[in-house]
């Protein structure tokens, strides 16, 4: 029989590793779970459908076809698109410059919402190594006082104390690399969907724009009426 089969396996499994590690493993998963969280919900809401619906689609549309009564209906809206869309609506017959400036400003605010739970993963993705290197300090800390205890014939027990304290590191960096990776795939996600949303609604800029023309013939009465009041 070969002889690797008849010596004793030093390797552990995931929950005697856990266990090993002491208390600073459960911030550790604490982490872990809080970074699965923000992930689900960021995935859940950063789909195109949930932030430019149809419906905004549509009323893009019908505001490029001239047809006013849009309005009433995307105010409801709860969509980032729909938001955007009525910022836009409420500078209707202001000149274009008016216009755009506020939708960009609503699409910047938006872009910032999208992105909020993504600097959760983020802060996570920095904990946990810490958390992990605080558990091996304090694990290597307890295999010296340990020492101090039984003599330095008992190396071994430095170098177990050691190896168990090194989980920590282990589990926190297991957490921090993918959350790193999640989050920049996240924040790769919000910029796609931000260009998305600001092409998506372009074209109806220019449509809820005043014409220069509407504008003049708006101030030549009132000029007109000034003159008068002047003689």
């Amino acid at each position: 029989m070969n002889p690797l089969f008849q010596e004793p396996s030093v390797m552990t499994t995931v929950g005697e590793s856990f266990a090993a590690g002491g208390f600073m493993m459960w911030p550790i998963l604490g982490c872990s779970v809080i970074v699965v969280g923000l992930a689900l919900e960021r995935y859940s809401n950063l789909r195109v459908n949930r932030v430019l619906p149809q419906a905004v689609r549509d009323a893009v549309e019908q505001i490029v076809s001239g047809r006013s009564e849009v309005a009433a209906d995307i105010g409801a809206g709860d969509s980032p698109g729909a938001r955007v869309l009525a910022a836009g609506l409420r500078r209707r017959g202001f000149p274009l410059a008016d216009v755009e400036r506020a939708m960009e400003d609503q699409v910047r605010k938006e872009g910032a919402r999208l992105r909020s739970n993504i600097r959760g993963i983020t802060l996570m993705a920095a904990v946990a190594p810490l958390c992990g290197l605080l558990g091996t300090v304090l694990g290597i800390a307890t295999s010296f006082a340990a020492i101090q205890k039984s003599g330095l014939d008992k190396a071994e027990t430095l170098a177990a104390g050691i190896g168990v304290a090194l989980y920590t590191t282990i589990f926190g960096l297991i957490v921090a690399i993918p959350a790193t990776i999640l989050a920049a795939h996240l924040q790769s996600r919000v910029r796609r969907i931000v260009l998305l949303l600001d092409g998506g609604l372009s074209p109806a800029v220019e449509a809820l724009a005043g014409t220069p023309t509407d504008a003049a013939t708006t101030k030549a009465p009132a000029a007109t009426k000034d003159e008068t009041h002047a003689a």
